[in-house]
């Protein structure tokens, strides 16, 4: 693991600096040359225009975060009794049959517990369960 690099830039606007700020911005940023993340330490006065359009984009971003999350609270279970409904439609012992159980049991896994992703393995194991390999028994 290569040294933290973190790098820190004046302001263009209040030119402030580690001596007369009065906010102190910290971005994690991939440094287009090397391609490795470095932290970025940016001062502001509380003035600052740019400071003030930072923090109205930071509380607009938060506001829509809090309202996606709203609507997919109540649209995930309305999409997911859809899915489910659909996937009955189609015969287990057609070729798009596994398909559809295995996507209805990952959105399953996803609808579980809408506050984290469903982790690779389990994504391997349900994948697993209609996909063996070659040769393999289902789980």
């Amino acid at each position: 693991m290569s040294e933290h690099d973190s790098r820190e830039e004046v302001c263009p606007d209040c030119q402030a600096g580690p001596h007369n700020m009065d906010a102190r911005i910290i971005t994690a940023r991939k440094d287009e040359l090397t391609g490795e993340y470095c932290t970025i330490v940016t001062w502001h006065t509380n003035d600052c225009p740019q400071y003030a359009v930072d923090q109205v984009l930071l509380e607009d971003s938060v506001r829509r975060a809090k309202e996606q999350e709203a609507w997919a609270q109540e649209a995930l279970p309305a999409a997911f009794d859809r899915l489910r409904r659909a996937a009955t439609a189609v015969r287990e012992d057609s070729a798009a049959g596994p398909f559809a159980a295995a996507l209805v049991a990952l959105v399953a896994q996803q609808a579980e517990d809408t506050g984290r992703f469903v982790p690779p393995h389990r994504w391997a194991e349900i994948l697993d369960q209609y996909f063996p390999a070659s040769g393999e028994e289902p789980r």
